[in-house]
């Protein structure tokens, strides 16, 4: 067992931790004043990680079978996971399920995407972290297993050939939580709604072959479900796009030239990390990244992205839509909404 539940049993109700955390209901009225106000009480939560062995990964010689790592099912709450072995070129995919559903499915480069733009650094190697849904800087919108553990996540990993790349041992460490006895019997009684952090991928493979140009292409939207916040995608080879312009239902942006939306210089004032790579970007959609503000994308029937520039044929484009989805929790089960 690992280490997220020793704060609860060590939680003493006159020490330090008691003036902001509780972990029984308390009936004492809070006195506000300039000279008195505290911070509000919140039940304390146990915090720790959790290390999940896996196969040795060979890319070398030949693709390997795909590998799955089943989560801890006795933990109330994950935050983070962090993969160590093959590099993000390795891989193929990941796809995430809860119980037998596929909830999400992550791609090499949302994993490029949004820890270049949400950490400020990728560390594309061997060892990253992989923004599953629910992934966050603090239990707020973490993904909330508490009240359902027979819908425990799992994330398969389907990998592809690298033959630059030796065989690796291949591990995950998990943020896991624990929450209190009178948060679980909250969760028994009632339906749960709360707000987590997802992305989703759209590839698109610039028609042609490499030896012919394309100076505009127009990248089909539909199969994003989730409350946007804001788009990413990449310069890469290939790919040089000069303007996007974004199509949402009978609105548009308009033509943005893609230095207005470079990462490098519009991160910060939108909640994301500074970062000095060249050619990530980012079309924002709601006031900040992550914001229940956000378009529900599921409402709209038009929705497109068009990039002008220069293109070669057969090159992929691959684009994140990240933003929000609503975890809802009742009677066992998990259900995720826009």
């Amino acid at each position: 067992m690992g280490i997220d539940n020793v704060a609860i049993k060590t939680f003493n109700s006159s020490g330090a931790q008691s003036v902001c955390r509780a972990n029984e209901a308390d009936e004492t009225k809070l006195i506000e004043s300039q000279f008195l106000t505290k911070c509000t009480t919140e039940y304390i939560n146990g915090s720790g990680m959790t290390h999940i062995q896996g196969n040795s990964v060979d890319v070398a010689s030949a693709a390997p079978p795909p590998q799955t790592f089943y989560l801890p099912s006795d933990c109330d709450a994950i935050s983070d996971v962090i993969y160590t072995g093959t590099s993000i070129e390795s891989i193929t995919k990941i796809e995430v399920k809860v119980g037998n559903l596929v909830v999400q499915t992550i791609k090499p480069d949302d994993i490029k995407h949004r820890n270049l733009t949400e950490l400020g650094y990728v560390i594309a190697h061997a060892t990253f972290s992989i923004p599953i849904i629910g992934r966050a800087k603090n239990v707020r919108n973490s993904f909330l297993q508490a009240g359902a553990t027979t819908n425990s996540m799992s994330l398969k990993f389907t990998y592809k050939q690298v033959i630059s790349e030796s065989s690796a041992d291949t591990s995950l460490c998990v943020m896991t939580h624990q929450i209190t006895k009178t948060e679980k019997d909250f969760i028994a009684k009632n339906i749960i709604n709360r707000v987590v952090n997802v992305s989703q991928n759209v590839d698109f493979t610039v028609p042609g072959t490499a030896a012919a140009t394309v100076s505009s292409v127009t990248i089909d939207l539909s199969s994003v479900n989730i409350n946007v916040s804001h788009i990413l995608f990449k310069n890469s080879t290939g790919i040089v796009a000069s303007k996007a312009e974004l199509i949402l239902g009978n609105d548009r942006t308009g033509n943005i030239p893609v230095v207005c939306l470079d990462s490098r210089l519009n991160a910060e004032l939108f909640s994301l990390a500074a970062n000095q790579v060249d050619g990530v970007y980012i079309i924002k959609t709601a006031d900040s990244a992550f914001s229940t503000a956000g378009i529900p994308f599921s409402r709209l029937n038009n929705k497109k992205l068009i990039l002008t520039g220069n293109f070669t044929g057969a090159s992929t484009i691959s684009v994140t839509a990240c933003g929000t989805q609503i975890q809802t929790t009742v009677g066992g089960s998990i259900s995720f909404s826009s």
